[in-house]
């Protein structure tokens, strides 16, 4: 479980440089995050880490992951916050 600071960090984290990205992860994080598991959070902070360029691959299906763990993430923010929708 992560702490109340790191999840701070974590939604700071999630602002990135670009608006594409800002508007699916923003949402994620702050209404999907706390929900998910111990090892799908650790996945997702991994995720979060990468460079936007190819974040924003992943996220648009142009850039296979090779981590099955931030595969499995990035398909929850596209179910979860595709297209701008956060459900």
């Amino acid at each position: 479980m992560i702490s109340e600071v790191d999840y701070k960090r974590l939604v700071w984290h999630s602002r990135r440089g670009m608006l594409e990205l800002d508007v699916l992860l923003g949402p994620f994080t702050e209404h999907h995050f706390k929900s998910l598991s111990d090892e799908d959070q650790a996945h997702y902070v991994r995720l979060i880490a990468a460079e936007d360029a190819d974040i924003w691959g992943w996220l648009q299906g142009t850039l296979p992951p090779e981590d099955a763990g931030i595969a499995r993430l990035v398909a929850m923010v596209n179910e979860k916050v595709g297209a701008g929708q956060v459900k």
